[in-house]
């Protein structure tokens, strides 16, 4: 008798781990409503959001933060439930459950994003690894406090040096000088300063060369130039907007939306974001007409990455969609304080 008890005891334990195992983890996460918080960026409030703090941490809903932050291009794929999301010059990728987002090609650790009442919502150091910014909670007013661009970064569990580094385009020994780091120790929430802007600069898309397919049937290259830039021309005056979707063109665009447009109506197939048009075709100096021109953008990235994109013309101007007059024409380019300032390189698509 004492033997079967003890047995079944057995089973059901085994059945109970089993099942903890196995189950949802917001099902046994201590989940709080909080009040509605003001969301401030900069110091300016944009917005209110409605926060959870699950298991001691404070999450946000995660596709109303995305938009408050300019992504507004979202998909959501239910099949492997995860989130593909870009603002024109970054694509980012992030599943429900998972430690490891995607930033462009680079890998990220994150604190999983979590599922609650039919909602995706993502902790505050994993937003603001995501999405290049700092995020904390002010508890004073109960305010979700924005830094944009970062100026600190959270160690996330699983992160090095070296990881970080890269994510943020600058070395390791910029990276610990900065932190007066004597080791590649670091701990997990420890704050890092970022380095100077002075100290990052991507150059990864320069060193690839990946071939542009072209359906167009001409083979006069020259032409095809001309024709890519008459065809931008269409679009002079258009709205912008940040990662403004395929399906609000021609009405709104934003950078690289618009150059995609442009070249596809022109049989010449590029990406969509900014940073994955910079990684096709060759590296070129001396510019021609059709070219790409690619920019960082200091008010909105802090890690040095390609944040802008345009046209260039045959009299040294860019044709752009521009965050402050939309698709317009700026003269000059290079020679222009903030573009060549901001300046990284230029790629050539249209070749044969």
């Amino acid at each position: 008798m004492r033997k079967t008890v003890k047995f079944i005891i057995q089973k059901v334990a085994i059945v109970l781990v089993v099942f903890l195992c196995f189950a949802p983890i917001s099902t046994y996460a201590q989940v709080v409503s909080l009040p509605t918080a003001g969301i401030a960026i900069n110091g300016k409030a944009v917005d209110g959001i409605k926060p959870l703090r699950i298991d001691g941490k404070v999450y946000l809903p995660f596709v109303k933060l995305s938009k408050i932050l300019g992504y507004n291009s979202i998909r959501y794929n239910p099949q492997n439930a995860t989130f593909q999301l870009t603002d024109g010059s970054t694509l980012l990728r992030a599943t429900v459950g998972g430690a490891i987002a995607r930033k462009s090609n680079e890998y990220i650790h994150i604190d999983p994003v979590r599922w609650q009442y039919n909602t995706a919502y993502i902790s505050l150091p994993a937003a603001s690894a995501l999405f290049n910014t700092y995020m904390y909670f002010k508890a004073e007013n109960g305010s979700i406090q924005v830094q944009k661009p970062a100026k600190q970064y959270i160690v996330q569990s699983g992160d090095t040096i070296y990881e970080i580094a890269r994510a943020h385009h600058t070395t390791e020994y910029q990276l610990k000088a900065t932190n007066n780091l004597k080791s590649n120790i670091i701990m997990v929430g420890q704050r890092l300063k970022i380095p100077a802007k002075s100290k990052m600069k991507e150059t990864e898309p320069i060193r690839e060369k990946a071939p542009v397919p072209m359906a167009t049937k001409q083979t006069n290259v020259s032409t095809i130039r001309g024709n890519v830039v008459n065809q931008a021309k269409q679009y002079l005056g258009a709205g912008y907007k940040f990662g403004a979707s395929l399906a609000e063109a021609p009405r709104l665009f934003d950078c690289s939306s618009y150059t995609q447009l442009v070249f596809k109506q022109n049989g010449i197939s590029i990406p969509r974001t900014s940073r994955e048009q910079a990684s096709k075709g060759q590296y070129v100096q001396k510019l021609q007409q059709g070219d790409l021109l690619f920019f960082t953008d200091t008010s909105l990235y802090s890690d040095g990455r390609v944040g802008h994109v345009g046209i260039y013309m045959a009299d040294g101007s860019m044709i752009h969609a521009s965050s402050s007059k939309g698709v317009s024409i700026t003269k000059n380019v290079l020679s222009n304080p903030y573009w060549g300032k901001n300046y990284l390189f230029a790629k050539r698509v249209i070749s044969r």
